[in-house]
């Protein structure tokens, strides 16, 4: 009995430990199985690096981290532009003019009508007569210029008592000179430009454009009398040839016979090709500003910029200009600027 006892102790003993072993061979197969699935996952994440790798259809997409990409990317970005698709001329290379909003009413583009009438101090402080009494010096200060007084033999005169602007009479003696060069004659005479009685008494003038001394009317004076540059019996090669030229001196022509108005080259120049008169001219540029100027080459090849700029509210008015270019500013006589900048 008692060894029949010890048999069965001992039997029990050994189905105890062999129940243990099995039970440590089941836990091997599931460590390994846990190791298999992590090889074979979608993703894996590095703690050091935050980097995750995905394996999609065996492709693996690595996001990159910002550090790597340092000098391996290269940054282009468009060049600034301006609303209107310009290039935006930075800051450095432009200057804003500060002129007084009231110049408006001065300048060579300046448009004198029944609507604009002119506004300039000097159409109402001087008549002809007193202009003539003043020094030339007196004259060039306040910008004008008797023509009696400059007489080159170019042209002639039709009355002692008729002036310019300085600039426009300058203009025209070198249109004069070239064309006396050309054909030989020298018959054209001045039948107008400023010579207005007293406009204290007659305010209806300051709607007549010659008030502005930026007009001048010519025709042809012989000894069998005179006539228009235009008359059709007469010599017509004197209208032919200011028509092709005088926009080369900065005048335009009008509907009206042998009448000049001096506006400047690059808009004399524009509106010669384009048919355009200085009222439809001015509307027309409006459409320009500083940053999509209209662009005008003139007949010596020389290229211009042409923009428009509104006056302020204010008693000044800023315009931006380019640095180191030759520019003009004109008013309009109505409300804002012209500006041409030879590039």
């Amino acid at each position: 009995m008692k060894k029949t006892s010890t048999i069965l102790f001992i039997v029990g003993l050994l189905v105890i430990i062999v129940s243990i072993f099995a039970c440590s061979a089941m836990t091997g197969d599931e460590t390994v199985s846990e190791s298999d699935t992590t090889d074979s996952g979608t993703s894996t994440t590095d703690p050091q690096n935050d980097t995750t790798s995905v394996v999609t259809s065996g492709t693996a997409e690595t996001t990159v981290q910002p550090e790597s990409t340092t000098g391996n990317t290269q940054q282009t970005q468009p060049p600034v532009t301006d609303e209107n698709g310009g290039n935006d001329v930075p800051d450095e290379e432009r200057i804003l003019l500060s002129v007084s909003s009231s110049d408006i009413y001065t300048g060579s583009l300046i448009l004198v009508n029944s609507s604009n009438p002119y506004c300039y101090k000097i159409a109402s402080l001087y008549t002809p007569g007193e202009l003539d009494k003043l020094s030339a010096s007196a004259l060039a200060e306040l910008g004008w210029t008797s023509l009696y007084n400059n007489k080159t033999g170019n042209f002639l005169l039709r009355s002692r008592l008729i002036f310019m602007r300085t600039e426009a009479y300058s203009a025209f003696e070198l249109m004069m000179q070239k064309f006396v060069a050309v054909s030989g004659h020298k018959d054209v005479q001045v039948r107008y430009a400023y010579q207005l009685t007293d406009s204290s008494k007659d305010p209806l003038s300051l709607s007549d454009e010659r008030v502005s001394g930026l007009s001048v009317e010519i025709n042809v004076l012989t000894d069998e009398g005179s006539f228009s540059i235009d008359h059709i019996s007469k010599k017509s090669e004197y209208y032919d040839w200011f028509a092709a030229n005088c926009h080369k001196y900065g005048f335009i022509m009008t509907g009206e016979s042998g009448y000049f108005r001096y506006v400047g080259i690059a808009h004399a120049t524009y509106m010669q090709r384009n048919g355009l008169s200085l009222d439809k001219y001015l509307s027309f540029i409006k459409y320009y500003g500083y940053e999509n100027p209209l662009s005008v080459t003139d007949d010596d090849g020389r290229v211009w910029e042409i923009y428009y700029n509104v006056a302020s509210g204010t008693s000044m008015t800023e315009i931006p200009v380019d640095k180191g270019h030759e520019y003009s500013v004109s008013g309009n006589n109505s409300d804002g600027f012209v500006i041409s900048v030879l590039v």
